[in-house]
């Protein structure tokens, strides 16, 4: 194996070619432990930015998920309602909570519009135009009103609280995104 010196080299004065061959000369040169001290400070100062960033981005995470909370509860709460009111035939005497719920998930659009809620209260403002009428017994067996029209309405009520519950996970499902 052949060996060379930096007299044997046509740049063997340039101070890299120097440190490369580790030729002793009268300037100070580096150390091997100089060098592996450097490139361990700066695989620590790498790491040490690279998990602040991490840090602070799972903070962010978490103060934004904190934020979101309240509303993803409101949505677990409107599924529940929603879910109960789809088990009976629905007059506007039992869309009270509903409309207490549609108000504050109003409120939660105006604070998030960037999230889909506006779905979420069309699909709940349309089912609240579905309710059957209040003396809807009496009239059916008084056959005042059409059963065909009251399975409209029945329909109507169905296909708007399917509607409803896919904007609201569609909702769950963008916070869910955005927190994790």
């Amino acid at each position: 194996m052949m060996h060379c010196s930096a007299s044997q080299l046509p740049n063997a004065s340039h101070p890299c070619v120097r440190l490369i061959l580790g030729s002793d000369t009268s300037q100070n040169t580096f150390t091997s432990s100089w060098t592996w001290t450097a490139v361990i400070g700066l695989a620590a100062f790498i790491a040490s930015t690279y998990f602040s960033i991490d840090k602070v981005r799972k903070s962010r995470r978490a103060k934004q998920a904190k934020r979101y909370q309240a509303d993803y509860d409101l949505l677990d709460e409107t599924v529940v309602v929603l879910d109960k009111l789809a088990g009976i035939a629905v007059q506007k005497a039992d869309m009270v909570k509903l409309s207490e719920l549609l108000s504050r998930i109003k409120q939660a659009e105006r604070r998030f519009p960037n999230l889909p809620f506006g779905r979420v209260v069309a699909d709940i403002d349309a089912y609240k135009k579905t309710p059957l009428p209040d003396d809807f017994h009496r009239k059916l067996g008084s056959r005042r009103v059409a059963l065909d029209d009251l399975l409209d309405l029945s329909r109507l009520q169905g296909a708007a609280i399917a509607s409803a519950l896919a904007a609201i996970q569609a909702v769950q499902s963008e916070i869910d995104r955005r927190t994790d």
